[in-house]
């Protein structure tokens, strides 16, 4: 995390790209030079003042000398020996609303640390809060409007309760969860129906390990876990509903934070107890029945089609890996400034693997064939990034190809598990071998794990035995066998 600073802080400076520092109406040393030379603990005395002047200028004043002012304190922080700052992960949360607020966060750590003498990472830490909060209170963060989160850290910071943020104890109340609800109101009519809740946390000890659960009392009374923050009931029934939601630090879910939003959907006219009574005393038993036998139907059919469109979602989310998006941009990047011609056929491949992906997800099967050849297009966007440390060795009979079906995208989320979990150097190239027979077909790989794992949910492989279970009894199988990875489908 301290590589990650120090190369944040040496962009901000060549980015700055200043000479000598001239006599400001703030506090730096007169003749400055961002030169790499000389002892910079003879500067300590000007950075407290620097930074205090930095903390009372608004955003949209004296923007040159802002820049230099947060260069100078960078510059200091990095070639300083006595000085050091492990920039916690939910720092760069603040560069992403504005790269000023992650300066003032890290500038308040600086000026508490050489104040009070005190290094804990903890005091460190709410001091560089207190410093973004309290100047994105004070109204100088001008054009960054409101902020969920800022404004969230405040609320905490008010109550008192921020150092808690920072409690690792087994019973420690360090996560706060929020909940955007649909509405304001708690009443609907019968056809406004469709309801999105979303929800987040604050957590600092280890936001990465945040697991949410959800359940809708009156709708399905079993919790559902995700780690998604988001969750849509299409088309519910009439009746009394409460949305709870907890999010905790495992999936045995001790000690979680819980919120709850209750609600009604009133039935429709013709569902009102008063007019049932007198379709029944004029219509007869059979009437009834009908009427109940529709209302089951309803619900019944709204929990299939909600079971669906979240099933659909994460597979689809499995899809679009960040990761795999920004990796590919910058391998565009690149080939645009270096080879135009090869920076074409790229893009036709990206474009063409997207277009696959989004024409598929929703059929149930397809052909081998059809499979085959988004593969084909996934593998060329990853050789252009990979070039020849990456190879593909496929054998698979020509009827295979044309009369077998497959679960559509299984390919291409197995190949890319591959990619995301196994070194790829030109040194250690990896091979993927696809092999096929009339009944299944074949993914091995011989296992050579990253030290450091991309992120990744495991959804995968689970995703693919579930539809294979929804569609045939034939097995999904995979595992380590000696040195290989081995996946082995159904063809159907």
């Amino acid at each position: 995390m301290r590589g990650k600073l120090f190369s944040f802080v040496v962009f901000c400076i060549l980015l700055t790209g200043v000479g000598p520092l001239a006599a400001r109406d703030f506090p730096l040393p007169p003749g400055f030079k961002f030169d790499g030379h000389g002892d910079m603990r003879k500067y300590s005395r000007y950075i407290v003042p620097a930074v205090g002047w930095l903390q009372e200028t608004p955003l949209n004043e004296h923007k040159e000398q802002r820049k230099l002012a947060n260069s100078f304190v960078m510059y200091w922080l990095q070639i300083n020996p006595d000085m050091s700052i492990s920039l916690p992960e939910y720092a760069y949360k603040f560069h992403d609303i504005d790269q000023q607020l992650l300066y003032l966060f890290m500038e308040g750590w600086i000026k508490y640390a050489l104040e009070t003498r005190d290094t804990s990472t903890t005091d460190c830490s709410i001091a560089g809060i207190h410093s973004m909060v309290d100047y994105y209170k004070s109204g100088k963060a001008t054009g960054l409007g409101k902020n969920e989160l800022l404004d969230n850290l405040a609320e905490i910071d008010r109550l008192g309760r921020l150092r808690e943020l920072f409690d690792s104890g087994r019973q420690a109340r360090n996560t706060y969860l929020y909940l955007r609800s649909p509405s304001e109101k708690h009443t609907f009519r019968y056809d406004e129906n469709y309801f999105n809740f979303s929800f987040w946390t604050i957590n600092l000890v280890n936001p990465r390990k945040i697991v949410y659960r959800y359940m809708l009392d009156g709708y399905f009374d079993k919790w559902i876990t995700t780690k998604d923050g988001s969750v849509t009931y299409p088309r519910l029934p009439s009746g009394n509903y409460t949305f709870r939601v907890q999010a905790a630090m495992s999936d045995r879910f001790t000690n979680p934070a819980e919120v709850t939003w209750s609600f009604t959907i009133h039935k429709p006219v013709w569902q009102e107890n008063w007019f049932l009574f007198l379709v029944i005393a004029s219509a007869s038993l059979l009437a009834y029945f009908i009427i109940m036998q529709r209302e089951k139907n309803l619900k019944n059919i709204a929990l299939l089609k909600h079971e669906r469109i979240m099933f659909e979602y994460e597979h689809l989310k499995s899809q679009v890996n960040p990761h795999f998006l920004f990796n590919s941009l910058n391998t565009l990047t690149y080939l645009i400034a270096t080879d135009q011609d090869k920076a074409i056929t790229y893009t036709e491949n990206l474009s063409s693997l997207y277009h696959s992906i989004l024409a598929h997800h929703d059929n149930d099967l397809v052909l081998l064939q059809e499979e085959m050849a988004v593969l084909e297009n996934y593998f060329l966007v990853q050789k252009g990034r990979f070039g020849e440390a990456l190879r593909l060795h496929v054998d698979i009979p020509p009827a295979a190809l044309q009369h077998k079906k497959i679960v559509p995208l299984a390919m291409q989320i197995l190949i890319e598990n591959v990619i995301k979990h196994n070194v790829i150097a030109g040194s250690e190239p990896l091979t993927i071998f696809i092999t096929a027979t009339e009944n299944e077909i074949t993914i091995r790989n011989v296992v050579s794990p990253r030290i450091s794992k991309e992120k990744g949910e495991g959804l995968g492989l689970i995703n693919i035995r579930r539809r294979y279970e929804l569609l045939t009894r034939k097995p999904v199988t995979y595992g380590l066998y000696e040195d290989e990875f081995i996946v082995i489908l159904p063809l159907l």
